[in-house]
């Protein structure tokens, strides 16, 4: 294997922005104390960590909890609109071949494991979604301390995932299709940035 790929999920695997911000203001609107009531509002709190930013706005974490099962809930009943983007799951399949995948996302394990699975991808090492650890940061170093041997990148589509991958000492992939533009993602300074699937899975599978 020549490296510890860990991707994020929404934004990057899935094209699921309309179905992930649907279902959390309705999880917000539904649990009392949540200040999040816009597009706008929730997607500052991705310029960081999500469930920081939540703090940040005065929630603590049994509400955050309730918050998270309850999207869980609703988004459940919607996993059928959520999509590869085209060429994701060729992608993974290739780097997958010399490479050691994991998916580390704010998103609920098991959801993310549902859409995998439908979509023919069986070859993922684990899925650690929020439920398990909030902090992006400390799952990746977490799975890099399993890998030590392995150079590791952490692939995402906000400056929030940008800022975490960093900060737990990987390398950062920024892919443009997703969440944040190429324009913002820049300001985050990744140390590589693509546009593509394809151009994702030449940059993971070069020799050396």
């Amino acid at each position: 294997m020549n490296g510890l790929v860990m991707f994020d999920y929404d934004g990057v695997i899935v094209d699921s922005f309309d179905v992930f911000t649907s279902a959390f203001l309705e999880a917000c609107r539904k649990c009392s104390g949540c200040r999040i009531d816009s597009n706008a509002r929730l997607m500052e709190l991705f310029d960081g960590n999500l469930f920081e930013g939540m703090k940040n706005l005065g929630m603590d974490n049994r509400e955050i909890d309730h918050t998270l099962k309850t999207f869980e809930t609703i988004v459940s009943g919607h996993l059928d609109s959520v999509n590869f983007f085209s060429g994701m799951a060729d992608a993974l399949k290739a780097i997958s071949l010399s490479n050691i995948i994991f998916i580390i996302t704010s998103n609920v394990s098991h959801i993310a494991y549902r859409v995998l699975k439908r979509n023919g991808v069986d070859f993922v090492k684990d899925v650690l979604g929020a439920d398990k650890e909030k902090s992006k940061a400390r799952k990746i170093s977490d799975t890099m301390a399993r890998y030590i041997n392995h150079p590791a990148y952490y692939v995402g589509d906000t400056s929030g995932d940008i800022t975490e991958g960093r900060s737990a000492g990987a390398l950062t992939v920024a892919v443009t299709w997703g969440w944040h533009d190429a324009g913002k993602l820049g300001e985050a300074s990744p140390d590589f940035m693509v546009s593509s699937p394809e151009e994702l899975t030449a940059l993971m599978c070069a020799p050396g």
